[in-house]
């Protein structure tokens, strides 16, 4: 018994599948080596982009006290960088500030794509200067507090109680 509506009967998308049963296989094969290739692509590129990255030196002045405004405008500069470097991987066009502290001196560095290095480079306040890292000027004078002594070390085991 035939059905009552012929348009119904989806028997003829059953055999147009079976028919282009390896066609459809092997674009799926197709598209998961392009898939694939592409996702290595972009791996390596954003390998590519962590490895070759620009690191710039902040070296405040001794009187530095930024604004809010100045604050806010150093903020947004620095969220452009993703914007000037364009399409990559969004783990290699972030920027990191990193502070380190060795023997009492504070660094302040900048470091982000190489792409947006000028964009680093820029003077965002003006009581510090931006340099090359390791160039001898990124050592920060120890800040010191009026009425408060420097901290001496500990020298629990030497005083007799």
């Amino acid at each position: 018994m035939a059905p009552a509506f012929g348009w119904l009967d989806a028997s003829w998308l059953i055999g147009a599948f079976w028919d282009a049963r390896w066609w459809l296989m092997s674009s799926a094969v197709a598209a998961m080596c392009v898939w694939l290739w592409a996702r290595r692509w972009w791996l390596r590129r954003a390998r590519t982009m962590l490895r070759d990255r620009a690191v710039v030196a902040l070296v405040p002045a001794a009187g530095f006290d930024p604004s809010l405004e100045e604050i806010d405008r150093h903020a947004a500069r620095l969220a452009r960088v993703p914007a000037v470097v364009g399409w990559a991987p969004e783990r290699a066009v972030g920027v990191r500030i990193r502070l380190s502290s060795d023997e009492g001196r504070l660094s302040y560095r900048l470091e982000g794509p190489a792409r947006a290095a000028a964009l680093l480079r820029l003077r965002s306040f003006p009581d510090v200067d931006v340099v090359e890292p390791g160039a001898g000027h990124d050592e920060v004078p120890r800040i010191r507090f009026d009425g408060v002594p420097p901290l001496e070390p500990d020298n629990h085991g030497d005083e007799d109680e």
